[in-house]
């Protein structure tokens, strides 16, 4: 297996691998994934085995539209309807109870659920000829960096995947994750926030944590690279290390060899970001220094991946 241009004869490939019972990494908009049939826990356990993922760390099931969730989950109420309206397709997962149909192996041992539906178009593709939710977490070894291209799929794991090339990936960064199970609550910030999303929901709660909850990426270590990261200050971003990688936004350091300037909005800093920290970690860089960004709102999750790979 390698990486497969998404022509309609390899996307209807890739659905009959997951009817089988096997693993296909896809592309969406926030980053590529590395799905399975959500209702088939051999294929679910293969999953968490090549990421070396822990058991109780959910999986995000991705479905085709609305019409999909009776099957999955219960609480879809008017709250969820206008959700999916305003942000679906596109990088909201929504978390609710589960039903009892649903393996609880696919939900990282929880009674809920984490749904959400993609709008890149070959994942689209896959899910209309896979006919199916597809249960799917990022495509990397657990805590490594999520990855925004197939390359970076390939680079994880070799070619032992079926990989469908759908080019970068347009977010850059995992999906916003918000419980309905009672107060909207933000479990996880992605490109989507708490503003946006109270627009349509009224208040919105947020919580921070470093521990596993039933929402994907909420370990204190997380999407981090193998190579040290620090973060720091504008005016503190400084090194003599030639082999350090020093990720910057204003910043002009001295005595640095490899700079990376990042954008000076969030959107497009998320989209480079998880690739300047794999080009680091591919280049042998001793350390990686980045510059914090504006504690703002719209940057809180890139503030997030950030203090969590580092």
């Amino acid at each position: 297996m390698t990486i497969y241009s998404p022509t309609p004869k390899t996307v209807l490939k890739a659905a009959h691998k997951l009817r089988s019972g096997g693993v296909v990494s896809f592309p969406t908009e926030t980053v590529y994934g590395l799905g399975c049939d959500t209702f088939n826990k051999s294929a679910v356990s293969i999953v968490y085995k090549l990421k070396s993922r822990p058991r109780n760390n959910p999986m995000i099931t991705h479905i085709l539209n609305t019409s999909w969730v009776n099957t999955l989950c219960t609480g879809w109420d008017n709250r969820c309807q206008n959700l999916a309206q305003h942000f679906w397709p596109g990088p909201l997962t929504l978390v609710l109870p589960k039903k009892d149909s649903v393996p609880t192996e696919a939900c990282g041992g929880f009674n809920t659920i984490a749904i959400r539906c993609p709008s890149h178009d070959v994942a689209v593709q896959l899910l209309k000829l896979f006919d199916g939710p597809i249960s799917a977490p990022s495509a990397n070894k657990h805590g490594h960096i999520s990855p925004t291209t197939a390359q970076h799929v390939e680079d994880e794991f070799g070619k032992q995947l079926m990989v469908l090339d759908g080019g970068p990936c347009e977010k850059g960064i995992e999906s916003t994750v918000l419980s309905m199970v009672n107060t909207p609550t933000v479990l996880r910030p992605g490109s989507i926030t708490p503003e946006e999303i109270s627009k349509i929901t009224g208040r919105v709660e947020t919580t921070t944590t470093t521990t596993q909850t039933n929402s994907p990426g909420t370990t204190g270590r997380h999407y981090a690279p193998n190579t040290p990261t620090k973060l720091f200050n504008k005016d503190d971003v400084e090194t003599h290390n030639n082999g350090a990688v020093v990720l910057v936004i204003e910043s002009a350091p001295k005595n640095v060899k490899h700079v990376i300037h990042m954008p000076d909005n969030a959107s497009d800093y998320a989209k480079k970001l998880y690739a300047s920290l794999r080009y680091a970690d591919a280049i042998g860089a001793t350390q990686i220094c980045i510059e914090n960004p504006q504690d703002t709102q719209r940057w809180q999750a890139v503030l997030d991946r950030l203090h969590r790979c580092c």
